[in-house]
């Protein structure tokens, strides 16, 4: 579906008047239940009482589409999207320090159709769905140093995992260009977590027939500009 929106976005269909490029960047909350989970799983394993400095506090998300009007209150697009969170656990005396971080990012690409529902000669108000190829990414490092002595265990997973959203935006129209914003909800249809070199899954430790899994669902909300090509 991606790859038909994409081709429809690129062809010069006689109907459409506009075609643009838009960036939007902001803040969304996530689920990852199951990177939570494994987060204090791992800390339990400390031979001393470690802590949780930061457990996947709100993400970052950033987006680039190309953007074609299709017809009238009607817009179509695609492009990609770029969203990173993450973990923190540790601990610290004189004689030495435990670390663990665990890193997940998340890229999307996929395509979107949006529908004004409210327009005037300078607001509107439009409501958008969208589909997405998810490929998450999730790296954990551990280092433990006890005087002096530093040994660290790296590994790095990744899921594939189809994504849907859908969300309002409210754009304010200048000459050649638009800026507003969005808010919007991402169902994540969450992907299992392979070890990327060993292929093997990334296991719940107390339960070897569950694997572990990416989850970025959740609210998002940010700004947005559009610039305009009139053709």
């Amino acid at each position: 579906m991606a790859l038909a929106f994409l081709l429809i976005l690129l062809s010069p269909g006689a109907i459409a008047q506009k075609f643009g490029i838009s960036a939007s960047a902001g803040m969304g909350s996530q689920g990852m239940d199951d990177l939570k989970y494994l987060q204090k799983y791992i800390l339990d394993t400390y031979p001393v009482e470690g802590r949780i400095t930061s457990s996947f506090p709100p993400f970052t998300n950033v987006s680039l589409n190309l953007v074609k009007e299709w017809y009238d209150h009607i817009y179509i697009g695609g492009g990609y999207s770029f969203s990173t969170t993450g973990g923190k656990s540790s601990y610290s005396d004189k004689t030495g320090s435990i670390s663990t971080e665990i890193s997940a990012a998340s890229h999307r690409l996929g395509a979107f159709l949006s529908y004004i529902i409210l327009g005037g000669e300078r607001l509107d108000l439009s409501l958008y769905g969208r589909l997405d190829f998810n490929l998450s990414s999730v790296s954990i490092e551990s280092a433990i140093n006890v005087l002096g002595y530093i040994n660290r265990i790296y590994n790095q997973y990744r899921s594939i995992s189809p994504s849907a959203t859908a969300g309002l935006e409210l754009m304010y129209k200048f000459s050649g260009f638009s800026m507003g914003l969005e808010a919007a909800y991402l169902v994540d249809f969450a992907g299992n977590l392979t070890n990327v070199e060993s292929k093997d899954d990334l296991n719940d430790p107390y339960d070897l027939n569950r694997i572990l899994t990416s989850d970025w669902t959740g609210w998002y909300a940010g700004i947005k500009t559009q610039i305009w090509f009139n053709f």
